[in-house]
């Protein structure tokens, strides 16, 4: 959400707004959650430089069919395939690291325009009137054109988590393989132990959902199209179809 990724207050009240303006129960829920736990422009701590939840994505799409496996099978599925990415991105982070642009302007405490905007960088203090630079703790484009102009490596500017180091870090951790399940060595009282299915909710008629609901960005986006399954045409679905034959 578009709210959450807010640097400034302007933009955030913009964007909360919006959602008041669709349902005001969205809003009242979010801000009953507290600012301090989800937007970045409210957050007590600095955040990494993006909000994400493409891994949950990315198992999603990939254990989809794996869901119907039973449990031990599922998860042995989840962490050799863990197991391959962790190795798959470690020899990536080896050879990456990369900042593509720079644009060079003016001295000291900088004034940048970008496009219409004006921004003020002061690098001393590590701070950007857009406020990413200092939320981030990672150079905004305006810094880097003022370090530019000065022929600075940026180096220096951005926090310890971004680094090279780090990142190889991350995966370093290995994903241990398990043994052969004739060498487990489970205690008496979980090999005894029976698990039963939950008791006192009634399951839904039809098939159980395997795909996440859309958020409301994604079905006002462009890229995520309602489509029929009756007709095969798109802004609309099954139920209001109009292209469906009559009943005789």
């Amino acid at each position: 959400m578009d709210a959450a990724g807010s640097y400034t207050l302007d933009e955030f009240n913009e964007r909360m707004s919006k959602i008041e303006g669709i349902d005001p129960r969205v809003k009242s829920y979010l801000y009953n959650i507290g600012y301090h736990r989800w937007p970045r422009v409210h957050a007590t701590v600095n955040r990494t430089w993006t909000m994400t939840s493409n891994i949950t994505e990315s198992l999603n799409a990939v254990t989809k069919e794996a869901s119907e496996l039973p449990i031990f099978d599922l998860l042995e599925y989840m962490r050799t395939l863990l197991e391959r990415w962790t190795k798959e991105k470690l020899l990536k982070a080896k050879g990456y690291f990369h900042i593509p642009w720079v644009r060079a302007l003016t001295d000291h405490i900088h004034t940048v325009i970008d496009g219409v905007k004006w921004y003020i960088v002061c690098l001393e203090s590590k701070k950007c009137s857009c406020d990413q630079f200092q939320l981030d703790e990672l150079p905004c484009l305006h810094a880097l054109a003022a370090l530019r102009h000065r022929n600075e490596t940026y180096e220096n500017y951005f926090s310890p988590y971004y680094t090279r180091e780090s990142l190889l870090r991350t995966y370093e951790i290995p994903v241990n393989p398990l043994p052969d399940k004739s060498e487990w060595n489970v205690p008496q009282h979980i090999s005894d132990e029976v698990v039963n299915p939950p008791t006192g909710e009634k399951r839904q008629p039809g098939r159980p959902q395997k795909e996440r609901y859309k958020t409301y960005d994604e079905l006002k986006s462009k890229k995520y199209k309602v489509s029929c399954d009756n007709c095969g045409g798109e802004g609309h679905n099954k139920k209001s179809c109009k292209n469906a034959p009559k009943k005789k």
